[in-house]
């Protein structure tokens, strides 16, 4: 969980960079929005709010050897061992069900396809309380898949959350931190 929020925050810069160049809020237009709050003494948060047609026309703009075109090489997309890319063309193919269900004296993990979304949900049970859980719209990760087989194509992925229901896609509450992202048609965080 510790190697996600710098992930979440360099995203989340990435996007305030975007949303500085955004335009005015109009009726009908969809939102990224990107939420992390810490708790404690830091206190920090970040809030970012990004029009995603502001991002489709941004990405294709930005040139690095990772980030090109609105495209995302990965050099190894392996994690442990398993290749991810081959796991989620696996999991498109099949039907609904639940793939993976662990439960143990420090966590409960469930995965499993249902309704159109990929959903993944690990509770924390060693005292933390942790709880990480993730709904995407298959038709993002079919589209996040339509690039060659070593990159994530973002830029299919953000056009097709244009298309995706008000529902939060990743939540993540810890003893230290609460990360939200979630797409809608209002411009603010509430």
């Amino acid at each position: 969980m510790k190697k996600l929020v710098p992930v979440v925050v360099v995203a989340s810069l990435l996007l305030l960079s975007l949303a500085a160049l955004a335009d005015q809020p109009q009726a009908g237009k969809r939102w990224l929005h990107v939420r992390v709050e810490k708790t404690g003494n830091d206190g920090e948060s970040v809030r970012v709010n990004v029009p995603l047609d502001v991002a489709l026309k941004i990405l294709p703009a930005i040139k690095s050897r990772e980030l090109n075109e609105g495209r995302l090489r990965m050099e190894d997309a392996r994690v442990n061992g398993v290749e991810i890319r081959s796991l989620l063309e696996a999991v498109l193919a099949l039907g609904d069900g639940e793939f993976v269900t662990i439960q143990s004296n420090d966590s409960n993990v469930r995965v499993a396809k249902e309704a159109g979304y990929l959903i993944a949900r690990v509770d924390e049970r060693t005292g933390s309380e942790d709880k990480v859980s993730v709904k995407i719209p298959l038709r993002i990760v079919d589209a996040l898949l339509s690039g060659s087989p070593d990159e994530l194509n973002l830029q299919a992925a953000i056009q097709s959350l244009s298309d995706s229901a008000d529902d939060f896609m990743v939540s993540v509450d810890s003893r230290n931190e609460t990360v939200r992202v979630w797409v809608d048609s209002k411009s603010t965080i509430d």
